[in-house]
């Protein structure tokens, strides 16, 4: 077993951190100046998106803690709208869900919009801010997330309100799952895995590296307005998802077992 290194473990965390805020500084003027250029034009912002999803691939370019590998590109059309329902393991899921193509915004607690340039990058981009547990702050997001996608913007939600303590998918929150019932728009789980590994919750200190894959799965059609059970869609997808997950981990725990009896 390895001796713990705090003291080594924060300095490297500080140094990847000034890195980030390099990075993060460096996009932001070109992200300004393409807000400018484009407002007039594009009152959703969906042209930043490619800019911001550049954002999080220099991050990792320069501070490459972890590894993103996307699979399901194929269950996706570029000119469908999509809710798409992601699980939230850490705060990193945000450099990783950015590295999905297709445009979109996604909701994320209001605190990390106060964060010099990034969050000011977020608020740009049109990202939707979120008060965990304020009812008028909730009902504001979705109003803002229903305008996006009837004007064709695809919107990103963590249903699980939080992330998770352990890496394990925990209930989920409807407001998603009723917006896609309302609108008839599809619904398409995306399974997260390996980000909890890279910034556990509570914790600043990143890890060295991590491999972290996100998986697009086929789209899931929503029951019709006022016909149908909502909960009972919402808990079918979760219960996908877990499914896919423990699928996910059972076929790496193999590939991992395979490797070392081939050494």
């Amino acid at each position: 077993m390895k001796p713990e290194r705090p003291f080594f473990d924060l300095l490297r965390s500080m140094f990847n951190w000034f890195l980030i805020g390099w990075v993060t500084l460096l996009i932001f003027f070109p992200l300004v100046a393409a807000f400018l250029a484009i407002l007039p034009f594009d009152r959703d912002r969906k042209n930043l998106h490619p800019l911001v999803s550049i954002w999080a691939k220099a991050v990792l370019a320069v501070c490459p803690m972890m590894k993103v590998q996307v699979a399901g590109y194929e269950n996706l059309r570029p000119d469908e709208t999509y809710i798409f329902v992601a699980n939230h393991q850490s705060i990193s899921d945000i450099i990783a869900v950015l590295h999905i193509h297709h445009p979109f915004k996604f909701i994320a607690k209001q605190d990390l919009f106060w964060i010099p340039l990034m969050g000011w990058a977020l608020w740009l981009a049109g990202y939707i801010p979120l008060i965990r547990g304020d009812h008028t702050s909730g009902r504001s997001a979705l109003q803002k997330a229903r305008g996006y996608l009837r004007r064709g913007t695809s919107v990103l939600f963590f249903p699980e309100g939080t992330r998770s303590h352990d890496g394990e998918i925990q209930h989920f929150k409807i407001g998603a799952f009723k917006l896609a019932a309302e609108l008839n728009v599809p619904v398409v789980p995306v399974v997260i895995d390996g980000t909890n590994n890279l910034i556990p919750k509570g914790s600043r200190f990143l890890a060295r590296h991590v491999e972290v894959t996100l998986t697009i799965q086929a789209p899931q059609a929503p029951p019709e307005k006022n016909n149908g059970s909502v909960e009972a869609f919402c808990e079918r997808v979760r219960t996908e998802m877990i499914r896919a997950l423990k699928e996910k981990r059972l076929s790496g725990e193999a590939m991992s077992v395979t490797s070392s009896h081939s050494i």
